[in-house]
C-alpha cells in the first residue's frame, strides 16, 4: 500500500470512522491487511508507521479529527523557511516560501468536496481543491506573514495550530473538521545587496516638476539642482541627496 493510503487509513481509524461500503471484517487481529480490507478501527497495520513517519496516537471519542501536512507526499510536523538578510546599499529582508505542500485530513478527498486550512495564530487561511480522482489536497505554498494570501497560507516561528473544515462534504457520517500542529523554524542568510542603477535629475531651482524646463546653462539664478536616486534590484529606489550645481564653481 502506498504511504498516502497508510495515513489515510491512519487518520480515519483515529477519527472512529470506517469507509462507506466498508467494514474490518477484512483484517485479523494482528492488524494485517487482506484483500480488499482496511486496518481495523484503532488498530494500526503491522509495520506502521513506516520509517520517516510521524508516530500516531489514537485518540478517545470525542477528540479532534486530525490531519497531516505533506511535502512530496510525506507527512511533515517541522518546516524550515529561509530567510535571507540584505546589508548594503539596499537592507532589507525577504523570505522564501516553501512550495507544493498539501494536506490530508481523517476525511479522505472525494466528489467535488474543497477544504480550508486556517492558521489559528495568523488568521491566515487557504481555501483548496479536495475532490475525488486526488489522494490529497490541491497543492499551495507556506511562508511567513499575518494574513490571508490565496495559495499562500501564513505562518510565524514556532508552533502554529491550524483548523481545517470539509465543504460540500460528500459522505455526512465522516468528520468535516479537525485540527493540526506545524511548527516553523527559520534559517537566516546574509547578502550584500547595491544598488543596480543610479538616476539623475537636473533641473533649473522652482522647475521640478515642470513639463518645459529651461535649458540648464540659462537658469536665471546662476545654478542648477541635481538630484540622484538609487534603484535596488528589486525595484525599490532610495534618495541619494540633492546637489548644487553652480556655472563657476560647485558646492553642495
Amino acid at each position: 500500500m502506498d504511504p498516502l493510503s497508510l495515513i489515510a487509513s491512519s487518520l480515519l481509524a483515529q477519527s472512529s470512522f470506517s469507509p462507506p461500503g466498508r467494514s474490518a471484517q477484512g483484517v485479523d487481529l494482528a492488524g494485517k491487511y487482506l484483500p480488499g480490507g482496511f486496518p481495523a478501527q484503532g488498530l494500526p497495520p503491522a509495520g506502521y508507521p513506516p520509517t520517516g513517519y510521524p508516530a500516531q496516537s489514537y485518540p478517545n471519542s470525542g477528540s479532534a479529527a486530525s490531519g497531516h501536512f505533506l511535502q512530496h507526499s510525506q507527512p511533515i510536523q517541522q518546516l524550515t523557511l529561509v530567510r535571507t538578510i540584505f546589508q548594503g546599499d539596499c537592507p532589507g529582508e525577504s523570505v522564501n516560501p516553501v512550495k507544493g505542500i498539501s494536506f490530508l485530513a481523517s476525511t479522505p478527498p472525494a466528489s467535488k468536496q474543497r477544504i480550508v486550512i486556517r492558521n489559528r495564530r495568523t488568521g491566515g487561511y487557504t481555501d483548496r481543491e479536495y475532490d475525488g480522482g486526488r489522494s490529497k489536497s490541491e497543492r499551495f505554498w507556506i511562508s511567513l506573514g499575518t494574513k490571508q494570501h490565496g495559495s499562500f497560507l501564513s505562518v510565524q516561528p514556532g508552533a502554529n495550530q491550524f483548523s481545517w473544515r470539509v465543504t460540500r462534504a460528500a459522505n455526512a457520517a465522516l468528520p468535516k473538521e479537525g485540527a493540526a500542529t506545524l511548527y516553523v523554524t527559520t534559517e537566516d542568510r546574509m547578502r550584500y545587496r547595491d544598488f543596480r542603477s543610479i538616476n539623475e535629475d537636473a533641473y533649473c531651482p522652482g522647475e521640478k516638476y515642470s513639463s518645459s524646463r529651461t535649458p540648464l546653462s540659462q537658469c536665471n539664478h546662476g545654478y542648477y539642482k541635481v538630484e540622484r536616486e538609487g534603484v535596488c534590484p528589486n525595484g525599490t529606489k532610495r534618495m541619494l541627496g540633492t546637489q548644487t550645481i553652480y556655472r563657476r564653481n560647485r558646492t553642495w
